[in-house]
């Protein structure tokens, strides 16, 4: 990781991400409080955190919450619904108030919906209207 830091150079991010171990068994990173040790020790300040909601959901809960307190750390956030990772427009997570509550903690940067369509080939998009 410190040899893709300083390969990227200031303007490229360098992200971590950990992902839940139902889905990655075995994974070397499951919790943001482990991805958090490993930016703090590598001390590089572009390396940053990959943010996916349904992992952190699935892993630790309070997803709001532990975006705030992360929110230095994090490079980009993803959503999916949990806990089957279709689109973001049903089950645990209220994406009507997590998208609201991470621009009024000053999150700028896009979101990225990282999940699997219902019908297994095509996108449908047609959720994201309830959220602009």
């Amino acid at each position: 990781l410190i040899y893709a830091c300083e390969t990227a150079g200031d303007s490229i991010q360098v992200l971590i991400e950990p992902l839940n171990h139902y889905n990655a068994p075995g994974y070397f990173l499951s919790t943001t409080g482990q991805a958090l040790d490993v930016i703090r020790e590598i001390d590089k300040p572009n390396l940053k955190l990959m943010f996916d909601c349904y992992h952190v959901q699935i892993m630790e809960g309070d997803v709001t919450r532990r975006i705030e307190s992360l929110l230095p750390f994090i490079g980009h956030i993803q959503i999916a619904s949990v806990p089957d990772r279709g689109p973001p427009d049903h089950g645990e997570l209220d994406f009507a108030y997590v998208l609201p509550r991470i621009s009024e903690l000053g999150w700028v940067a896009p979101v990225g919906a990282e999940y699997l369509p219902k019908d297994g080939a095509q996108s449908d998009v047609s959720w994201l209207a309830r959220y602009r």
